[in-house]
């Protein structure tokens, strides 16, 4: 598991693009992820949680998450350690707020008090005036306190058999037998012919596309982490050839599975 960590207090940065550009990985800080535009499926701890404009995802250290994108996307993420909000952790009722976030990291969240700190805080971030971190400072602690309040919303999946379909998909992402329609259909109880129309309505993307993209971030895991060859990689995911793996990576992260190794290689 690639795990990223954080060299200051704070950092906020932005990633615009079609595609995730990272493997399934968790991090060493804390992350909170405003949603600028776009839309797709964040999977956070192997759980799925659709995602639109206006939302809010805040990570806890050793959270595994990966983002699946529908639609081109826009997303503003700020780093930051528990030193970054050293002061604010001296007050009880933030520190037990604190608390409760890291225990319920499960949610995505969209309040329009949110969005307006979150609107504030790129500002700060862009203009960099000399007051800028103490504004970011206090911002995210507001934040943060909205966020554990009772007016958000919750917008994770909770139906339980989506879940238990996602995980058989994670079990199963190599044998593709057992991903046929018919055979996760009729392994949950589920006509074959209402299947994809039930998982698009659950997770808001249809089941080749999720399965496919599901695939091809493990493949980007295992080709830069695990220095696997395009060959054994076919193999493994039952891609007919190398060259077939090869256009199915660059259709999706719109560049060749050696560009792809390389420039995560040099990163």
């Amino acid at each position: 598991m690639h795990i990223r960590n954080l060299a200051k207090k704070m950092e906020v940065d932005f990633v615009i693009t079609d595609k995730w550009p990272l493997p399934v990985h968790k991090h060493t800080h804390y992350e909170l992820q405003y949603i600028l535009r776009g839309k797709g499926q964040h999977v956070i701890n192997e759980l799925a949680y659709p995602y639109e404009q206006g939302d809010v995802f805040i990570l806890a250290p050793q959270d595994t998450h990966l983002f699946l994108f529908q639609q081109r996307s826009a997303i503003c993420i700020i780093k930051f350690n528990e030193a970054f909000l050293s002061d604010a952790l001296e007050d009880t009722d933030f520190k037990g707020v604190f608390g409760q976030l890291s225990a319920r990291n499960k949610t995505a969240h969209h309040h329009k008090d949110i969005i307006h700190l979150m609107e504030m805080i790129i500002q700060q971030h862009r203009e960099g005036t000399p007051n800028s971190q103490l504004v970011i400072r206090h911002a995210l602690v507001l934040v943060l306190a909205l966020a554990a309040g009772e007016g958000v919303k919750d917008t994770a999946v909770r139906d339980d058999k989506i879940q238990s379909i996602l995980q058989y998909i994670d079990r199963h992402i190599t044998d593709k037998p057992m991903l046929a329609i018919e055979k996760i259909a009729d392994a949950f109880l589920i006509s074959p012919a209402y299947f994809n129309q039930y998982f698009k309505r659950m997770t808001g993307s249809s089941y080749k596309k999720y399965v496919q993209a599901y695939a091809l971030q493990l493949i980007a895991q295992q080709l830069t982490l695990q220095h696997k060859s395009l060959t054994q990689l076919a193999d493994e995911f039952g891609y007919s050839d190398e060259s077939h793996l090869s256009k199915a990576f660059k259709a999706h992260f719109n560049q060749s599975p050696s560009v792809f190794r390389k420039r995560k290689s040099a990163s």
